[in-house]
């Protein structure tokens, strides 16, 4: 590595050290104001914004894509403004090598944010634990040794795995009549939760109300039961996709699709997530591009304002596309995998105009 490359790599560092924490900063304090704008929300200052820090760095993942056009803009831009690229391509570096050289940094930053959704997303979100501390009511109770209880007037539910990415297992249904004698009970190793009924498989349906011995015990492959869990305590079952490390979103998604269930969400969080070093390599491209042609010192605030513009229209654009892809029940990966490829192809055609 000879110098000038290793000074470029030296200066995006600091560009993206500089981005990361004036982004993450600005996520902090918005996820702060929602949690404080919460009448709900129960705890402290302090409280508050420890669980708004433990939100960024998922939240500034999805935002690498503008943080990697804002970095290499505003580095290669100053760069240019004060002749150091210049310099370096008088000296024999062409524009092609100072573009590798950006890319360095982008894509691999990406990579380490697939590293830490994989590991570190789990983390940062709420264990089933916590998250039945704040869902639960007085019809409900969660042990760690015997998983979760939930009842209503005549019914009680137990629910002994819960795992993330795993659909829940070990389930118990008590049915009782309206005197407290118990007439029915149902066990079944899994189930698919839903709003209004759960499809229960593997079951095992125990009739306890004097009928004959041939019919009390039956098995049954799948069985609808009409669920009677509110909302909040049903989000104990349906953990948020960006929760999910990436291993464990590609098997619920393929359990889903098995099952014949909607795996839309999930599926393009998957490929938007396998899409992202794509992303910046689009956004590092463009960045250069942009950097490229000779300016003066005043013109640098104008080509970050214009990286802005293009880091958050496309983050805009691609979160629009995504929603009304869900809408329109459109596939996934070319939802998530069309915009990025057409951002880098473009780029690529603009970056060889600019030699």
């Amino acid at each position: 590595m000879n110098i000038l490359t290793r000074h470029l790599l030296i200066r995006l560092a600091r560009g993206y050290a500089v981005m990361l924490l004036a982004i993450g900063a600005l996520l902090w304090l918005i996820a702060l104001l929602e949690r404080l704008g919460q009448s709900n929300i129960q705890g402290s200052m302090v409280v508050s914004g420890w669980q708004a820090l433990m939100q960024v760095p998922v939240d500034l993942i999805d935002l690498l894509p503008v943080v990697a056009v804002l970095a290499t803009a505003t580095v290669l831009s100053s760069m240019q403004a004060q002749r150091e690229l210049t310099v370096m391509r008088s000296s024999g570096v062409s524009l092609m090598r100072i573009t590798r050289v950006a890319l360095l940094p982008g894509l691999g930053v990406a990579l380490i944010a697939l590293v830490a959704l994989q590991y570190l997303a789990p983390v940062l979100y709420q264990t089933p634990e916590r998250l039945a501390g704040e869902a639960l009511s007085d019809s409900s109770l969660w042990h760690p040794w015997h998983g979760l209880w939930v009842r209503s007037d005549t019914q009680f539910m137990n629910v002994g795995l819960m795992e993330p990415g795993q659909l829940p297992g070990q389930i118990n249904i008590y049915q009782f009549d309206q005197r407290g004698e118990l007439v029915r009970h149902i066990q079944a190793d899994r189930a698919v939760p839903n709003e209004n009924e759960w499809l229960l498989e593997d079951v095992v349906v125990k009739q306890l109300n004097g009928m004959g011995t041939e019919d009390r015990i039956q098995s049954i492959e799948q069985l609808v039961w009409a669920s009677f869990l509110t909302s909040q305590q049903l989000q104990l079952f349906r953990q948020p996709p960006v929760s999910l490390p990436l291993t464990d979103l590609w098997t619920y998604v393929g359990t889903l699709k098995a099952r014949d269930r909607d795996a839309s969400e999930f599926e393009l969080v998957l490929w938007q997530r396998i899409a992202l070093p794509l992303a910046c390599l689009g956004m590092v491209l463009i960045a250069t591009a942009l950097s490229a042609t000779p300016t003066k010192s005043r013109a640098v605030s104008l080509k970050v304002v214009l990286a802005v513009g293009i880091g958050l229209g496309y983050y805009l654009l691609t979160s629009m596309l995504g929603y009304f892809g869900l809408v329109a029940n459109m596939s996934a990966p070319p939802i998530a995998v069309l915009p990025p490829a057409l951002l880098t192809g473009f780029s690529l055609w603009v970056l060889l105009r600019s030699r």
